[in-house]
């Protein structure tokens, strides 16, 4: 039988080529209007069998997954990407953590944390997306850097510096995978002039407590309360995923 598509189907595929690979509770989540995630299971089914789907059972446990079965993701047959092998499993994991954090966002403009929340994604090669919000009655205009790789450019904060300027930023944030990954970033930033105006944390530190929490370091591993979150506590050892990430 025939599948007619309808705004919802453009929208699904608008979304997935923006990121290019997503799971289903991503995309859910972006195409609800209400600020509530939408059914669409067995909608994605059914664009399978088009030729403009692929969904693909990702190769490697992700460490923020709830279930013990490997999830699935869906990417497009044709993509502007540039990436050697789509199916590669770091590539993947990569674009999923940045549409984690656009849900981290909405998920805080839900619970009244921000408002005005626009989310851009960058193909740039340093800055993975531009977020803009208010908080506490200030507005904020972020650069967001996903896993920053230390070795790109020796002239890398020159460039992101630039970058700042042009695209009128506030600041930059970079979250990154594990802790040492965070303190070569910081001390690579640690004496130059953006050192004031980028900020670190974890992945993991902003799936427990949240999108402007105080999870934020400095370039000289201090703890910055960047948003406001004055009343922040650092959540106990072994505190459970947001709820914005359940199991599919």
């Amino acid at each position: 039988m025939a599948i007619q598509l309808n705004s919802r189907d453009e929208l699904i595929f608008k979304l997935i080529e923006e990121h290019e690979v997503l799971l289903e509770k991503h995309i859910s989540y972006f195409i609800a209007d209400d600020a509530k995630p939408v059914l669409i299971r067995d909608r994605l089914r059914k664009l399978f069998y088009l030729d403009y789907l692929i969904c693909h059972r990702h190769n490697t446990k992700l460490p923020w997954w709830t279930t013990p079965t490997k999830p699935l993701v869906y990417m497009l047959t044709k993509t502007n990407s540039e990436a050697s092998d789509r199916f590669d499993p770091d590539w993947q994991r990569h674009h999923l953590e940045v549409a984690n954090l656009r849900m981290l966002y909405l998920q805080a403009q839900h619970d009244g944390e921000i408002s005005n929340f626009n989310w851009l994604t960058l193909k740039d090669e340093l800055l993975n997306a531009k977020v803009t919000f208010e908080c506490k009655g200030e507005t904020h205009k972020i650069g967001i850097i996903n896993n920053f790789k230390s070795t790109q450019e020796h002239d890398i904060a020159n460039r992101l510096e630039k970058l700042k300027q042009e695209m009128e930023l506030t600041m930059i944030l970079v979250i990154s995978r594990d802790d040492h990954s965070q303190k070569q970033t910081q001390n690579m930033f640690a004496q130059n002039d953006l050192k004031n105006s980028i900020f670190f944390c974890l992945h993991q530190e902003m799936y427990q407590s949240g999108a402007v929490s105080k999870v934020w370091q400095n370039a000289a591993n201090e703890m910055q309360d960047v948003f406001g979150a004055s009343n922040w506590v650092k959540p106990p050892a072994g505190h459970p995923h947001p709820q914005a990430f359940p199991a599919a």
